[in-house]
C-alpha cells in the first residue's frame, strides 16, 4: 500500500485528539472549572483566548520548521509536550495558573502536533487525490469529537475534571505518541519514495521556489484567506466551545448537550469526505461559501431557541460545515503558495487567524454574562460571516501549485 496511506492515518489519531480535545470537549470541563475556582464564564473563557494568544509566536515558528526538519520528530515533540501539558492543568491550584497552563498547552498542541502539521504533511505526498486525503485526514476531528467527549464525561461521572485530564494525558503519552512515531513521514524522499504523482511530480516540486515570508505575507492570497478562515473560525469555535453550556441553560439534560457536541463530529464526517473529494473536482471557493452560509443557518436556528430537536439539527448543519473547512483551506494553500513553502505559509497564517480568533471567546463570554444568554452572541456572529463572504471574490487559484512566487 502506498505509504502516504500511512501517513493519512498517524494524522488522523493526531487530530482527533487535539482537535477532539481543544474543539470538542473542553466546554464539558467549564462548568467544574468555573466552581472550583468561583469565577465567571469569562474568566474561564481566557484561557482559550491565551492560547490563541500564543499562537501568534508559535504557529510561524512551527510554520518554518516543518518545511526544514522531520515532521515525524515535531508531531512526536509537540504530542508528548500536549500529554505533559494536560498533566500540569490537571494539578492547577488557580484560575491564573489554569489559564496559562491551557493557554501553553493549546498552542503548543495546535502548532506542532495538530491542523497545520497533519496538512502539510498529507500535502506533500498526495497530488490527484490530494483533497480526499486532507479529507480522510480531517476525519479524524470528527472521529475525536465523539470520541473524546465521550471519554471525559465518563471520566466525569466516574471522578472529576483532574482525573478526566490526568487520564487523557497519559492515553496520549502511551497510545498516540507511539504510533505517530510508527507512521508519519514528512515527505515521500524521507524513505527514499516517489509521491502520489510519480516522477513528474518530484520533478516540480523540486523545481519549485522556497517563498520568503515576506512573499507569503505580501501575497493577496494570504489574506484573502486569512481574514475569510479567521473570522469563521472566530465565531464557529467560540460557539462550539460552549454550546454544552448554552443547551443546559435552556433546559436540555447532561447527555443531551454531550449529544449535540457528538452530533458536529458525526455530521462533520460525511462534510469532511464528501468536501474532501470535491476539493479535488470542484470550485474551492464555492465550497467554502457553502460552509459559510451552513454556520449562517446553524447561528440563526440556535438564536431561536427553539427547543432541543432544532438545537440538534443546527449542531449537525455545523458538522457539515466544519467538513469544509479543513481539506478546502489545505487544497487553497497548496493552489495558491505551492509545497515547498506550504508550511511556512499555514505557519504565518496562523498569527492572522488567531487575531480574527481571539476576541470571540471573550466576546461570547462578555455577551452571556450581560444578558444571561447567548442569542445576541449567535446574531451578531451570523453578520459577521455574511459580512465576510466577500472576501474570497478576488482570490485567484491557479490549477496547479504555483512555480512562481509573483503574487496574483
Amino acid at each position: 500500500m502506498f505509504f502516504g496511506w500511512y501517513v493519512v492515518a498517524g494524522t488522523f489519531v493526531a487530530q482527533a485528539f487535539v482537535i477532539g480535545f481543544f474543539t470538542y470537549s473542553v466546554s464539558l470541563l467549564v462548568p467544574f472549572v468555573r466552581e472550583e475556582f468561583g469565577v465567571s464564564m469569562a474568566e474561564v473563557m481566557y484561557s482559550l483566548s491565551a492560547g490563541t494568544l500564543m499562537g501568534l509566536v508559535l504557529m510561524p515558528l512551527a510554520g518554518v520548521m516543518l518545511d526544514r526538519y522531520p515532521v515525524r520528530w515535531i508531531m512526536a515533540a509537540g504530542t508528548l509536550l500536549f500529554a505533559g501539558g494536560l498533566w500540569t492543568l490537571a494539578n492547577t491550584t488557580s484560575i491564573t495558573q489554569y489559564i496559562v497552563v491551557f493557554g501553553v498547552t493549546m498552542s503548543v498542541a495546535n502548532a506542532f502536533a495538530g491542523a497545520p502539521a497533519s496538512q502539510t504533511t498529507v500535502s506533500r505526498w498526495f497530488t490527484t487525490s490530494r483533497g480526499r486525503a486532507l479529507g480522510i485526514s480531517a476525519v479524524g476531528t470528527s472521529v475525536g469529537g465523539i470520541a473524546i467527549p465521550a471519554l471525559v464525561i465518563w471520566w466525569l461521572q466516574t471522578s472529576d475534571w483532574r482525573a478526566a485530564l490526568e487520564n487523557l494525558s497519559l492515553g496520549i503519552a502511551l497510545i498516540v505518541l507511539p504510533f505517530l512515531v510508527l507512521t508519519i513521514r514528512g515527505k515521500p524522499a524521507d524513505i527514499g519514495v516517489l509521491a502520489e504523482g510519480g516522477e513528474a511530480d518530484a520533478t516540480a516540486l523540486a523545481s519549485s521556489p522556497e517563498l520568503r515570508l515576506a512573499d507569503i505575507i505580501r501575497h493577496p492570497g494570504y489574506w484573502y484567506i486569512g481574514i475569510t478562515l479567521g473570522l469563521l473560525f472566530s465565531v464557529y469555535t467560540s460557539i462550539l466551545a460552549n454550546i454544552a453550556t448554552y443547551a443546559i441553560g435552556l433546559g436540555a439534560t447532561a447527555a443531551q448537550a454531550s449529544t449535540l457536541i457528538m452530533a458536529v463530529a458525526v455530521t462533520g464526517i460525511l462534510g469532511k469526505l464528501v468536501f474532501g473529494v470535491a476539493a479535488d473536482k470542484l470550485n474551492l471557493k464555492l465550497g467554502l461559501w457553502l460552509s459559510m452560509a451552513l454556520v449562517i443557518i446553524a447561528f440563526l436556528i440556535l438564536a431561536g431557541e427553539f427547543g432541543y430537536p432544532l438545537m440538534l439539527l443546527a449542531s449537525g448543519l455545523m458538522g457539515l460545515a466544519a467538513g469544509g473547512m479543513l481539506p478546502v483551506w489545505g487544497a487553497m494553500m497548496a493552489r495558491v503558495f505551492g509545497l515547498v513553502s506550504y508550511g511556512r505559509a499555514m505557519g504565518l497564517m496562523g498569527p492572522l487567524i488567531t487575531l480574527m480568533v481571539m476576541p470571540g471567546f471573550v466576546v461570547t463570554g462578555r455577551l452571556f454574562d450581560a444578558t444571561g444568554s447567548y442569542q445576541l452572541c449567535l446574531l451578531l456572529f451570523a453578520g459577521i460571516i455574511v459580512l465576510a463572504t466577500p472576501l474570497l471574490v478576488p482570490l485567484k487559484l491557479s490549477a496547479s501549485e504555483p512555480n512562481a512566487a509573483a503574487p496574483g
